[in-house]
């Protein structure tokens, strides 16, 4: 198991398995004109084939890679991981146990105002009130995770405990994806207007693939991620 990546302030990817290569990639396009016998001759005609398979949105040969991640992080963050219904997620369940108190807060520079052409996006530009923001969100959630333990030490059931808490909670899962769809996933949350919370976990995956399946992760940067 690789070592995990952390994130934001509680937070972590690793990439726990993998199946699959570049070569894996170019020998399943080959095949379609009964080629795949010359996968890996000549590395040069492989990558060539690799970036016209990504620059053509050929997307079937991708789904021969795949990785399962292990991943903790934000609960918010997680609705949004979960929009990508191509993925397997096995998350932890507070129903079975306990949450250790843990959630995040923002650093004072991510605390900036509400877009006013979008409404979905935060700015650039820093909140006046930044540090009274941060404080808020820290006491609220400790409050949230006090009252918590509260209602389990009163024999109160997991499953209705856990209604107190947060949307910063953060939550653990392992989540399975082929190249193809984690390709997709990676042009979707690496864009600038993709929430930052979740940018920072699409960025550290792709950090993680990247030894495994370089010529992809090349030729993704090179036709997709840098033209966003």
């Amino acid at each position: 198991m690789n070592e995990a990546i952390k994130v934001l302030d509680h937070g972590l990817v690793r990439l726990v398995e993998s199946m699959g290569s570049d070569l894996s990639i170019v020998r399943n396009a080959r095949v379609s004109y009964n080629a795949e016998w010359r996968t890996g001759e000549d590395e040069g005609k492989d990558a060539k084939l690799l970036n016209y398979l990504v620059k053509n949105k050929h997307t079937s040969p991708f789904e021969s890679c795949v990785f399962t991640f292990e991943v903790k992080a934000p609960i918010f963050v997680f609705r949004q991981w979960h929009r990508h219904r191509t993925w397997s997620f096995n998350e932890i369940s507070a129903r079975y146990a306990e949450l250790p108190e843990e959630f995040y807060v923002p650093e004072m520079a991510q605390v900036t105002t509400q877009s006013s052409s979008n409404k979905q996006m935060r700015t650039d530009e820093q909140h006046p009130n930044a540090d009274d923001i941060v404080v808020a969100i820290e006491r609220q959630c400790s409050e949230a995770f006090y009252t918590y333990k509260k209602l389990i030490a009163k024999g109160c059931p997991r499953e209705l405990a856990r209604c107190v808490l947060p949307v910063a909670t953060y939550s653990h899962m392992f989540a399975t994806c082929d190249l193809h769809n984690l390709m997709h996933f990676l042009k979707l949350r690496m864009h600038s207007h993709s929430q930052y919370e979740i940018r920072v976990y699409a960025q550290a995956m792709l950090e993680l693939i990247e030894p495994i399946v370089p010529v992809a992760v090349a030729a993704l940067r090179k036709h997709i991620l840098e033209k966003q």
